[in-house]
């Protein structure tokens, strides 16, 4: 009789303690993924009072006419969106503008017109869609002087 609840309380530890093994490891495998989807932070000298650059003074207020890649693989491919009211872009050749980036999505990310208003949407993608620095969840507001981020790519709305 001691032997029989000698081994169930060993067999009661041994599962207690893998348990333990496999939470931890769950753990350390969702603080990796968190942690590659967050960007670098890049530390960046600002002088005290930073005056605004020509590209937000003329960015703000202005219809953009033009979407194009400002960073990533396809740099400096771009699409006139004066006439378009809404546009995927992702890494599929069937999307309407193609990022041919490899940390995108097929189809990562919706950019829609609403009035004058230009808004991003991210279709549940893998790594976000991140708007000036910030990753977004629900459908985002942009202007001419905002950058979209998606995976290795950054676009913008041109005037």
């Amino acid at each position: 009789m001691d032997s029989v609840v000698l081994i169930a309380l060993r067999a009661a530890v041994l599962i207690v303690l893998w348990l333990f093994v496999i939470y931890t490891l769950l753990s350390l495998r969702r603080d990796t993924n968190a942690a590659a989807i967050q960007p670098a932070a890049t530390p960046v000298a600002t002088p005290a009072v930073a005056a605004p650059t020509p590209r937000a003074i003329l960015g703000r207020g202005e219809k953009a006419r033009t979407l194009r890649i400002v960073d990533g693989p396809l740099n400096g491919s771009h699409l006139a969106i004066s006439t378009i009211d809404s546009i995927i872009l992702g890494r599929n050749p069937n999307c309407d503008f193609v990022l041919g980036d490899d940390y995108s999505s097929a189809r990562h990310a919706r950019l829609f017109r609403r009035g004058n208003e230009w808004f991003i949407e991210d279709l549940d993608s893998r790594n976000g869609t991140w708007v000036d620095g910030f990753r977004i969840d629900a459908p985002e507001k942009v202007s001419t002087d905002s950058e979209i981020k998606i995976g290795r790519t950054t676009v913008r709305l041109l005037p």
